[in-house]
């Protein structure tokens, strides 16, 4: 797999995992979860230009992610 793709999947679930950490605060800061949503939307859009086909864009995403995480036993 291209690492391009690898990169913007990682980078998509970074920004998902910071969106989750900023809606779990008791007053999330609404400009920064608005940066983040557009940052995450480009990165998704930036994916699909490679992958038109939502469904093989996720095969391909949890390809990516099975490599990245250490398999548990």
């Amino acid at each position: 797999m291209n690492t391009l793709i690898e990169r913007l999947i990682a980078a998509h679930r970074v920004l998902n995992r910071e969106i989750r950490r900023e809606l779990a605060r008791r007053m999330p800061d609404q400009l920064r979860l608005n940066r983040l949503k557009k940052e995450r939307l480009a990165i998704k859009d930036r994916l699909f230009r490679y992958f038109p086909d939502a469904a093989e864009m996720r095969s391909v995403a949890r390809l990516a992610l099975g490599r990245a995480r250490p398999a548990r036993i």
